[in-house]
């Protein structure tokens, strides 16, 4: 499984952790109680200057995982601008450990 900036919880990347717990019934997106049910190995990338999906949000899963491969942390980048090559470079990185 690769992700590529994945959100821990639909309601927390829109309203924070309190909304979140009072809203959690209408929270769809409730990836933190999913993540640690993948028994795949999981790659997870995410720019540092995400405004959109703090990187918070990755690496918070990235420490619920069964079996973690080492994250990417793309120092500046942001959401939309993640730079294509790098994430390739991991993308195949991770793959082929998968072999």
């Amino acid at each position: 499984v690769l992700l590529q900036s994945p959100i821990e919880s639909g309601a927390r990347v829109a309203f924070g952790n309190t909304v979140s717990f009072l809203g959690y019934y209408l929270d769809i997106f409730r990836n933190y109680e999913k993540i640690g049910k993948i028994t795949a190995p999981v790659a997870i990338m995410h720019g540092t200057a995400d405004k959109v999906v703090s990187v918070t949000n990755g690496k918070n899963l990235h420490e619920m995982l069964r079996r973690p491969y080492d994250p990417l942390w793309i120092e500046g980048y942001g959401h939309n601008d993640m730079p294509q090559d790098k994430c390739f470079v991991y993308a195949k990185q991770f793959l082929n450990s998968l072999r």
